[in-house]
């Protein structure tokens, strides 16, 4: 069983199937303010309301496929070269870069492999802003609701169509979605703001109505082997096309033939098909559905991409090119033949400066010996002069004492 959440600023819808089979459903009000333009900007409040809605129906917080309303994203088809599967985080990444104009580093990127024309293998690339899922993530952590998958409103919609050709518009009192399928792919999604306060239903309708002209305009000059035409089926669906007026003033202002939008599920007749129409996209998510639409040509191509891949992808680790790998080997290979020159260097170094240590040590003796010695003759040679001195004077006094004794002869 899947549970489908949908998010928008005036309230939270939950929606349970069971293969192809609706189970229950059920909504709760939210005060103003909580979320606004895809942004929940007071998580802590929302996310007790969402957790206060599951717990009073009783449905468990497994299996849980979210979307909110107006959530911006920007989004390309891109076809590259077919490469080792390895190779394409990196291709795809760098793709994405040259192809969006706003910063990858400020979305949360995620894409789905497409079909393969000859050589080359087309991916369907998402960006959304990080702020407005983490936010959402946030948001339902503080539930307690283990994320499961994430989507964009406009691709469960084309999910819940499930037709190989036709538009779909969900229009909500937050945000209007487009969807563009063609040949059983989804190939414009769009979302919209209305007008704000002061704007009529009038004002809002021919809003939408000026840009799913525009939109098909845009689409047709860049696929004009493409026939976007008023045999086109126009489904409507969302809160507020259960209003009968609603859908006649869009009518009376395109060309497309309105038709309910009717998903090829069971359901039971009381669930009011056009608020829960997201929900129900949502919920088959991982379930395969029959096309409502007959004859050979019948096919439809889901894009069934998880927003949240960008968020918890890790990344992948290069890998490591075999001439490097080679390079390294023999480095180890060269370092380990060195080792042992280079053990015995070291020996050889220790040993010299302890030699060294020991021959200034010797050196040192030796000039302090030399010192002495030089010190000594000289103290030698003192004595040597003061002995000669001594001996002169001893000579000295002998012959002034013999002066003496011839003197006092004489005087006798």
């Amino acid at each position: 069983m899947y549970v489908a959440l949908n998010i928008s600023s005036h309230n939270i819808k939950i929606l349970t199937m069971k293969g192809r089979r609706v189970v229950t459903w059920a909504s709760a009000d939210l005060p103003e303010g909580l979320v606004r333009d895809g942004l929940v900007i007071q998580p802590q409040a929302a996310g007790e309301a969402i957790s206060l809605l599951f717990k009073s129906t009783g449905i468990q917080k497994n299996n849980v496929i979210v979307s909110i309303a107006g959530l911006s994203f920007t989004y390309r088809f891109i076809s590259l070269p077919r490469m080792k599967p390895r190779l394409l985080d990196e291709a795809i990444l760098r793709a994405a870069k040259k192809e969006i104009s706003l910063p990858l580093d400020e979305l949360y990127v995620s894409w789905q492999p497409m079909q393969t024309k000859g050589d080359e293998q087309e991916f369907f690339v998402i960006g959304v802003p990080r702020n407005l899922i983490d936010a959402t993530v946030q948001t339902l952590k503080i539930a307690g609701i283990e994320l499961y998958l994430m989507d964009v409103r406009p691709l469960a919609l084309a999910r819940a169509a499930h037709r190989s050709n036709a538009i779909v518009v969900n229009i909500e009192p937050d945000c209007f979605d487009i969807v563009f399928i063609t040949h059983g792919l989804p190939s414009v999604i769009h979302t919209i703001n209305p007008r704000g306060e002061g704007a009529t239903l009038e004002d809002n309708i021919h809003r939408l109505a000026d840009e799913l002209t525009k939109t098909a305009a845009f689409y047709q000059s860049n696929h004009p082997d493409i026939n976007i035409d008023g045999n086109l089926p126009l489904l409507l669906t969302g809160e507020m096309a259960a209003d009968t007026a609603t859908s006649q003033m869009l009518q009376s202002e395109i060309e497309y033939q309105i038709e309910p939008l009717i998903p090829p599920i069971d359901f039971p007749e009381k669930l009011p098909i056009t608020e829960y129409t997201t929900s129900i996209g949502l919920a088959t998510k991982r379930t395969t559905l029959k096309s409502p639409d007959k004859g050979s040509n019948s096919r439809f191509f889901d894009i069934n991409v998880n927003i949240l891949d960008g968020k918890f992808r890790k990344p992948k680790a290069k890998p490591v090119a075999m001439k490097y790998l080679v390079m390294t080997v023999l480095l180890v290979a060269v370092i380990a033949c060195l080792f042992p020159l280079y053990q015995a260097s070291s020996q050889t170094a220790g040993e010299n400066s302890m030699l060294g240590a020991e021959l200034e040590n010797i050196q040192r003796e030796t000039n302090l010996a030399a010192l002495i010695n030089e010190e000594t003759m000289l103290t030698e040679e003192i004595i040597s002069e003061t002995l000669l001195a001594a001996k002169s004077l001893e000579t000295a006094n002998n012959f002034i004492l013999g002066i003496r004794g011839d003197f006092n002869t004489r005087l006798q």
